[in-house]
């Protein structure tokens, strides 16, 4: 794929039950690029991608449209990214695998409280949309499933000193006392 949108119309797209899937490269993605390790020897300010090996994010949309007339989109992620670990600063490998159900729908803002209650946490609402973005959907889902701090599984660097802890001034004056 070229670095150019991908633009689907999802009623459409999901009504026909059409499916996409392709691999691309994580420049493809520039916010998300900002928010992962660097090649060794760049300054932050570069923003480089990561290696080209750890670079690429593979994805499935397919669109369904149930017996009740409503249109669903679902979205398989898979990634293989390279972050930094919080404790040691090392690069850390994460890779992810991630599924999504949209219900496509055209709500305005009033009822849409009273949809969500309705369809719960299976289905996120992906508004209706002649050209919805569909790499922009993407780069916001990985975007929002990348952890806060990661870091290894195991400990990675040694642990110095723990929040709160300070030798006490008086422990020098502890001996004069006389009993």
């Amino acid at each position: 794929m070229t670095s150019q949108n991908i633009r689907i119309d999802n009623l459409t797209f999901a009504a026909r039950g059409e499916r996409l899937h392709s691999k691309l490269p994580l420049t493809e993605f520039p916010r998300l690029c900002e928010l992962l390790a660097h090649s060794k020897g760049e300054s932050p300010e570069v923003r480089a991608p990561a290696p080209t090996d750890n670079g690429e994010v593979e994805f499935t949309l397919t669109g369904e449209k149930n017996a009740l007339g409503q249109s669903f989109l679902h979205l398989v992620l898979n990634a293989h990214l390279l972050t930094t670990c919080q404790r040691c600063l090392s690069d850390l490998p994460l890779n992810l695998t991630l599924n999504f159900h949209y219900l496509v729908s055209n709500v305005d803002e009033s009822a849409l409280d009273e949809l969500e209650t309705e369809i719960g946490d299976d289905f996120d609402i992906q508004e209706v949309s002649q050209a919805m973005d569909v790499k922009l959907l993407i780069e916001d889902e990985l975007i929002l499933a990348l952890p806060i701090a990661p870091t290894h599984e195991v400990d990675c660097a040694p642990v110095t000193m723990q929040s709160g802890e300070k030798p006490n001034p008086f422990a020098a004056l502890k001996g004069l006392i006389k009993s």
